[in-house]
């Protein structure tokens, strides 16, 4: 008999469904954690951590520790990264016996096989790489955050990583603003060919690429081009590969459900745990996919062959190219895992679609066709490309079409292009139509997810398993929001920025952020002292928190708005103030003066039905609602309705609330009505079935209205 600890109970279930000799727990995730109350950190005694039993843990600990005292063969088996390794340390702190570190790449039975065939110790200098990350960002954490409650609002939080992505997402927005459109314009020309026609760009004007940002010039070209002789001054005709992509890895698996499937980076990642994890199918739990942490595109050797063999089979030789593809992961990737494929390749998407959710079916479908593609031969495709002259004048015509799919089989093909005819230099073709087209130049376009998780590689602040967390927090905090699929910052996101940026530049930057990864990767190594690491940081680190600590008065009056607003109780200016539920005017002569009122942003254009005075718009615990401005004199409140009527009562109104997970939702205001709308309810009659309202939905092209009736949908413009 063997115990094998893991993280979570499918995973368990997946381990006891293969292997009957065995008794598997699950820790329910990490068991020791800083405390939250303090720093929990001794920075004068080589910044050891006070770990403490995580609250609710304590029940799970004694039964683990039970079963080992019982059955004593115990293995540790949590996910084969940093995070997990600390846990298997943890773990084995609080064992009454030295557990085995096994690594589980894949829940399929050969994969917890091979894990158990290969017990090891656990990984101590991966323990203290993860030790000094928590320790990073509670050091950074605890030490600004107050800082930032002090001078804006408690609740507030930065972080080592969260704070330079905010900043990322702040400098693009400067960007746009500071964008100064030009414009330009196109001409595009018909010529005809005795083999066909085609179309052509002007491309340069005696040889130089030029853009054309006169209309003026637009038109002496065309009275220069009207009886002009044109001739193909180079013509090209030649074959041109395209590999293979890689396979899947993290950040590549949450670029690829983002525009794909517009999925949250939150929402891939939650349901590639559950394809890890395992799914019931007839035979049982079973693991799906490999673990989805990871940054290498290595494929086992195991694993290519049978995705070769399967091409081969099913698609025939000429798909498979001679020897395996191999792609080069990015500097300092962790090659001992492998890249995110299936299990086991013929396990079809088809073949397991009935026992998987729909959004389960879709991204495990995106992993199966990546891995499966990634071992195919290249696509040809076949390039043309002519010039098109007339004096210093230049055209530019190009196709490319496809001639053998390759990797195409089973992803996407592009396109296709109307393809230009053959010709030869030398060849004569007339000028039948020239069209000019005005453009404007655009500004760099707002970062999505799926771009910032991008960037974050590029730039090298953050790993696999912290892209989606950090986002998560940014919205969390209510720094940013998603606006039709990008990430627009709010005005908190902006005032917090500021300080952040003012204060800590030499702290919450990408060049700074990116070292200390490389700092962490070289504590994993063995190949630095992870206190001394601590001590060069810290050092300079708390120096600049106590320049900053003394100049807080200074930053709070920096920052505050003056409005042309006088306190009615002492007569002097109102000052915008932030608060736990957002802004909100005070008088600017507190202490002595302690007038508070609404921000005139949150007022609306009703009256109290209880004692005639204005109301606003307040935030709580469930989201906005109505309120007295009297208050506490008068405590009047009302929940915001949508003004639509529940059709399945018919005697409540649907209202605004906001869930414990900070999702907005619209339940019947008649409290014995069960009826929810997960989306905003507009009064707007379905054309098409004319049912009475419709629901405004968020789209990867925009916003668009559905009937829940009919299913009828339309674009909002």
């Amino acid at each position: 008999m063997k115990l094998i600890i893991v993280e979570s109970p499918t995973k368990a279930r997946t381990i006891v469904n293969y292997l009957r000799d065995v008794k598997a727990l699950a820790t329910m995730g990490h068991i020791k954690d800083l405390p939250k109350s303090r720093l929990g950190i001794d920075v004068d005694n080589g910044f050891n951590p006070d770990y403490r039993i995580i609250k609710g843990r304590g029940k799970g600990i004694k039964e683990i520790v039970r079963a080992a005292k019982s059955i004593g063969d115990v293995y540790i088996a949590t996910d084969p990264d940093r995070e997990g390794e600390a846990i298997a340390y943890h773990i084995q702190e609080e064992l009454p016996v030295k557990a085995r570190r096994v690594l589980f790449y894949e829940m399929t039975r050969d994969g917890i096989k091979k894990g158990l065939s290969e017990p090891s110790d656990i990984d101590k200098n991966k323990v203290l790489s993860q030790k000094t990350r928590r320790i990073l960002d509670r050091l950074v954490g605890y030490k600004i955050s107050p800082l930032l409650w002090r001078i804006l609002k408690k609740g507030l939080s930065a972080g080592r990583v969260q704070s330079v992505v905010l900043r990322l997402i702040l400098e693009r927005e400067k960007e746009i603003e500071d964008f100064n459109p030009l414009d330009y314009w196109v001409l595009d020309a018909l010529f005809i060919h005795p083999d066909g026609e085609f179309e052509a760009r002007l491309w340069r004007i005696d040889g130089k690429e030029t853009r054309i940002t006169d209309e003026k010039q637009v038109e002496t070209i065309k009275k220069d081009l009207k009886t002009a002789v044109f001739a193909i001054g180079e013509f090209k005709k030649e074959d041109k590969e395209k590999y293979a992509p890689p396979p899947l890895i993290t950040s590549t698996l949450q670029r690829e459900a983002s525009n794909y499937l517009n999925f949250s980076t939150k929402k891939t990642m939650f349901i590639a745990q559950r394809l890890f994890e395992g799914i019931q199918l007839p035979e049982g739990q079973t693991g799906l996919i490999t673990y989805m942490r990871t940054d290498s595109f290595r494929l086992s050797e195991g694993a290519l062959n049978k995705i070769r063999d399967y091409i081969r089979e099913k698609y025939g030789e000429h798909y498979l190219p001679d020897k395996p593809n191999r792609f080069k992961s990015r500097k300092g990737a962790q090659e001992a895992h492998e890249a995110i494929r299936p299990t086991d390749i013929k396990r079809t998407p088809e073949s397991v679609k009935d026992y998987l959710k729909r959004d389960e079916f879709k991204l495990y479908q995106i992993i199966w066709n990546r891995a499966l593609a990634s071992q195919c031969r290249c696509a040809i495709f076949e390039s043309r490309l002519a010039v098109v002259e007339s004096g210093g004048y230049q055209f530019k015509a190009s196709s490319k079409v496809l001639k053998f799919e390759g990797f195409y089989k089973i992803l996407n093909p592009p396109k296709e292009e109307k393809i230009i005819p053959l010709m030869e230099k030398g060849d004569e073709v007339q000028l039948k139509s020239l069209q000019s087209e005005a453009k404007t130049t655009k500004p760099p376009p707002r970062y999505t997810e799926a771009t910032m998780v991008k960037e974050m590689e590029k730039q090298g602040i953050g790993r696999p398993s912290t892209y989606s967390p950090t986002l998560s927090r940014l919205f969390d905090r209510g720094y940013i929001k998603k606006e039709a699929g990008v990430l627009v910052p709010l005005e908190l996101g902006q005032l917090v920025n500021r300080v952040l940026v003012e204060n800590f530049d030499s702290i919450i930057n990408c060049k700074f952020t990116s070292e200390m990864e490389e700092e962490l990767d070289k504590i994993e190594r063995g190949k630095r002292d992870w206190q001394e690491s601590l001590s060069d940081f810290y050092k300079p680190f708390i120096k600049k928190v106590e320049l900053v600590e003394k100049k807080i008065p200074e930053l709070k009056e920096g920052l505050q708005e003056i409005t042309d607003q006088v306190c009615p109780g002492c007569g002097r200016p109102l000052v915008v103030k932030w608060g736990k539920y957002g802004k909100f005017l005070a008088c600017s002569g507190y202490p002595e003066c302690d007038w508070t009122g609404p921000h005139p942003d949150d007022t609306i254009d009703e009256k109290c039905p209880e004692c005639d005075g204005q109301l606003v718009i307040k935030k709580g615990r469930f989201g906005r609602f109505k309120a007295c401005s009297n208050y506490p004199d008068c405590d009047y409140t009302a929940p915001i309705s949508t003004g639509v009527p529940c059709p399945k009562c018919g005697e409540g109104e649907f209202i605004e609330r906001v869930s414990k997970k900070g999702k907005l939702y619209y339940p019947c205001s008649k409290q014995d009505c069960d009826n929810v709308l997960w989306d905003n309810p507009i009064s707007v009659k379905c054309p098409q079935c004319g049912a009475p309202f419709m629901l405004k939905k968020k789209g990867k092209g925009g916003d668009y209205l559905y009937c829940i009736k009919c299913k009828h949908r339309e674009s909002q413009g």
